[in-house]
C-alpha cells in the first residue's frame, strides 16, 4: 500500500489483521509521532487486534457495517470530519475514551456487545446512536455534547450511564428501552432531556438540570426522579420523588402504583385518595351518634354538664 501521513485509504470488505494495520500506521506516521489518516473507507471490512489509538482522522472516514472480531481502542482518536459507524458490529469491548468527534457522529443501529466506554469523550456536533444495541455495558459518564445527542429507540441490555454528562443542546431517549440500571445524571442539558414512551424493567435514575424533561408514555419499573419532569399519560410501578415539590410534575393520566416523596411515602391510589373525605365524614358522624346517645344516657339519670347542656335532645 502507497501511503503517506494524511493519505486516503480504501480497505472496504478486506480482513485486516494486526501485521496489516501496523504497516499502516506506520505508513501513515508523521514526523510528529501522531498517524494521520485522510479519507478512509472502512465499509464491510473486518477488523482483528487492531487498535485506532490516538489516531487522526483528518477527514470524512465510514466503518459502515464493518466488523472488530475482538477489543478495539479508540482511545484519545480525533475525528476531524464525520464518521460513521452504522450497522458496525463490535464484538468485544470498544474504547472510545477521550475522543473527539468534530463532525457528525454516526452510531446509528451499531452493536455492542461487550462494553461501549465514551467516558470523557466530546463531540462537536450532533452524536446519533438512534437503534444502537448496547448488550454490556454503555459508559457515557463525564462525555460532553456540544449539540444533541439522540439515543431514540436504543436498547441497553446493561447498565447505562450518563453521569456527569454535559448536553449543550436535547438528550433524547425517546422508546428506547433499559433493561438494566440506568443512571441519567446527575448530569446538565441546555434543551429537553426525553424519554417520551420509553420502557424500563429495573430502575431508572433521571437527575438533570435541564428546561424540561419528559417521560410521557412511558412505561417504566421503578423510578428516582431528583428532577421535576412531565409524566403525563405515563404508567409507573415505583416512583421516588426527591428534593423537590411534587407539584412541579406533570401526571396527566398517569398511573403511578405506588408514589413516595422523600421522608415519607404518599398514597398513589386515586381511589383510597378520593374515598378520605366520605371516611371523614362518616368517622364525624359516627362520633355524633356517641356523643348524642351519651347525652340521653346522662339526661336521666339527670347528670348532663352545664357546658353540654346545648346539645342534649
Amino acid at each position: 500500500m502507497d501511503l503517506t501521513p494524511g493519505g486516503k485509504v480504501d480497505l472496504r470488505g478486506r480482513v485486516i489483521g494486526p501485521e496489516e494495520w501496523t504497516a499502516v500506521r506506520a505508513a501513515a506516521t508523521a514526523p510528529d509521532g501522531t498517524v494521520r489518516l485522510g479519507r478512509c473507507w472502512f465499509e464491510d471490512a473486518r477488523f482483528e487486534r487492531v487498535s485506532f489509538h490516538g489516531v487522526l482522522f483528518e477527514r470524512d472516514v465510514s466503518f459502515c457495517r464493518a466488523e472488530f472480531g475482538k477489543g478495539v481502542s479508540f482511545y484519545r482518536t480525533v475525528f476531524a470530519g464525520n464518521v460513521s459507524f452504522c450497522e458496525t458490529v463490535f464484538t468485544g469491548n470498544a474504547s472510545f475514551h477521550e475522543s473527539v468527534f468534530h463532525g457528525h457522529a454516526d452510531f446509528s443501529r451499531a452493536c455492542f456487545r461487550g462494553d461501549a466506554l465514551f467516558g470523557h469523550a466530546l463531540w462537536r456536533r450532533d452524536a446519533g446512536f438512534t437503534e444502537a444495541f448496547f448488550q454490556s455495558v454503555a459508559d457515557f459518564d463525564r462525555a460532553v455534547f456540544q449539540r444533541d445527542a439522540v439515543f431514540h429507540e436504543a436498547c441497553f441490555r446493561s447498565v447505562v450511564s450518563l453521569r456527569h454528562a454535559d448536553v449543550s443542546r436535547n438528550l433524547l431517549l425517546g422508546r428506547a428501552s433499559f433493561h438494566d440500571d440506568a443512571w441519567i445524571g446527575p448530569l446538565t442539558a441546555g434543551g429537553r432531556v426525553g424519554l417520551d414512551a420509553a420502557r424500563s424493567s429495573r430502575r431508572l435514575r433521571i437527575a438533570a438540570r435541564a428546561p424540561a424533561v419528559t417521560a410521557r408514555h412511558a412505561v417504566l419499573d421503578r423510578v428516582h426522579l431528583r428532577t421535576p419532569a412531565d409524566l403525563s399519560q405515563a404508567v409507573v410501578r415505583e416512583l421516588l420523588l426527591d428534593g423537590f415539590d411534587p407539584d412541579l410534575c406533570s401526571f396527566e393520566e398517569a398511573r403511578i402504583d405506588a408514589l413516595t416523596v422523600r421522608g415519607g411515602p404518599v398514597a398513589a391510589e386515586p381511589e383510597r385518595a378520593a374515598r378520605r373525605p366520605l371516611a371523614v365524614a362518616v368517622s364525624a358522624v359516627a362520633l355524633l351518634g356517641v356523643v348524642l346517645a351519651t347525652l340521653l344516657s346522662l339526661r336521666q339519670f339527670g347528670h348532663v354538664p352545664a357546658h353540654l347542656a346545648h346539645l342534649h335532645p
